[in-house]
């Protein structure tokens, strides 16, 4: 241990030593931190010489990760049924009926002649028009129906989870912004901490060798404040959850619990804008595993409305068809086999005809069988519409979108139930990323100070001498 002539004498000669000593630990500090968050999210695959190598945190362990973000997610913040009960399918309609239009018109002229095509050949242009017109002015009706029955079983039909945890791992930018865009503020503190740890440091460096002058001083400082700024670092992010008060004068809480409402509003902004995004959620509700299961649905919705349009035909027995107003109005009163309903088995099926016409065309009386149509493959027929309309519901939809961005209310939802969280919970949703290879963080912070301190060892003994 030197004297106070001799450390004053040494701090003479060597004063730009000493005073390096802090501002190295400092750098120290921040160095370390920068390469810990560098660490967590770089490289995004694996880089190395067999195992020896490294892979970012968060790319590496991205399915745990995604698993526990969709868990809290789905379980806590925001349910399928929650959005689609905020959807009003009229509101829909009335925002698609343009491209609706279009897309209805060309299924129909697409199906009708494929399962109805005895009928549908039969009528002249002008009448295979009017039924398309008819079937585009019950459009809406069916949208609104679809949109109840969706809703109804949204559960059966959209799996959320599902959704959330492809769309988090399809891009890995969505899960690395969900950390550094929500956490941005503790990842600052880190920075910052260990300049401030590392300066303090420094200074019990300084006096230490200026004491001894032993070169372990340095390289064993340089372990500990790459070891101790980073633990440190990461307690105070998430620790104390609640205000607590230290030697009676600072007051502190853990940062990220004490930013919960930015952080909540973040959030729930980012998986509204990235995640939940009214065209992916439409997207994957028609186009994802479970689309069979809409299909179905929509193929029922589509086959009730078609019964709930045609008229009790079994009324119209023995009345003459050509004398109907509306068969003469589409000039079908010539048409060969338009005689008395019930004419022999080789002439035109008037009474499926009569069922398409009058079905479509005239008011519906309401309870209807279908008797017109070939029941047999009305079924089929509306399996085949539906599943037309299901590949482009997704396409149609994006005129809603704003619409249905604003009726979602995922961000505010999200956001409010954030706030109303436990700190418990609410950690959760930041903690993984840091937890997952904390203890490795820390050892290498460690490691990366002693080395730097081993440099700062050969760079004063070259100063000294």
């Amino acid at each position: 241990m030197q004297s106070w002539s001799e450390i004053v004498s040494d701090f003479g000669r060597n004063w730009p030593v000493y005073v390096s000593m802090p501002i190295i630990a400092a750098l120290i500090g921040y160095g370390t931190k920068l390469v810990a968050i560098k660490m967590m999210f770089r490289p995004q695959r694996f880089k190395g010489i067999g195992k020896l190598g490294w892979q970012g945190i968060i790319p590496r362990r991205s399915q745990q990760m995604v698993d526990v973000l969709c868990d809290t997610l789905t379980g806590r913040l925001i349910s399928a049924r929650e959005i689609a009960e905020k959807v009003d399918g009229a509101e829909v309609a009335a925002l698609v009926e343009r491209p609706l239009r279009a897309e209805v018109a060309r299924i129909a002229r697409d199906v009708l002649p494929e399962y109805q095509p005895t009928l549908w050949h039969v009528l002249p242009p002008v009448a295979q028009d009017l039924v398309i017109e008819r079937v585009q002015d019950a459009a809406p009706d069916v949208v609104v129906r679809i949109t109840e029955a969706i809703t109804d079983d949204v559960d059966e039909l959209f799996d959320l989870k599902a959704m959330v945890t492809e769309e988090f791992l399809a891009d890995p930018d969505t899960l690395e912004s969900m950390f550094l865009d929500v956490g941005r503020r503790e990842f600052a503190f880190i920075r910052r901490s260990g300049l401030v740890f590392g300066f303090c440091i420094g200074l019990v460096q300084l006096l230490v060798w200026a004491l001894f002058h032993n070169p372990y001083v340095m390289p064993l400082f340089g372990l500990f404040t790459g070891w101790f700024t980073d633990w440190a670092a990461l307690r105070l992010i998430f620790n104390p959850k609640v205000p607590t008060k230290y030697l009676g004068v600072i007051t502190w809480q853990g940062l990220f619990l004490k930013h919960r409402i930015p952080v909540s509003q973040e959030y729930g902004t980012l998986i509204a804008t990235r995640v939940l995004t009214s065209d992916r959620l439409m997207r994957a509700v028609f186009t994802g595993k479970n689309s069979p299961k809409v299909v179905l649905v929509v193929a029922d919705v589509i086959e009730d409305a078609l019964r709930d349009g045609l008229g009790d035909l079994e009324q119209l027995a023995g009345i003459d068809a050509a004398a109907m107003p509306v068969l003469k109005d589409l000039g079908l009163e010539a048409l060969p086999g338009l005689g008395a309903l019930g004419g022999d088995a080789d002439e035109l099926p008037v009474g499926g005809l009569l069922g398409l016409v009058s079905g479509v065309l005239s008011s519906p009386v309401r309870g209807a069988t279908g008797f017109g149509l070939d029941v047999v493959h009305v079924q089929s027929m509306c399996q085949a519409a539906a599943s037309d309309m299901v590949a482009v519901l997704p396409k149609v939809l994006t005129g809603a979108e704003d619409y249905l961005t604003r009726a979602m209310e995922i961000q505010p939802i999200m956001a409010e139930k954030m706030a109303a969280m436990t700190p418990e919970e609410f950690e959760g949703v930041l903690r993984p990323a840091f937890q997952a290879d904390e203890r490795t963080l820390i050892v290498v912070g460690a490691i990366l100070g002693f080395l730097v301190g081993e440099l700062q060892v050969v760079l004063v003994e070259h100063l000294t001498h």
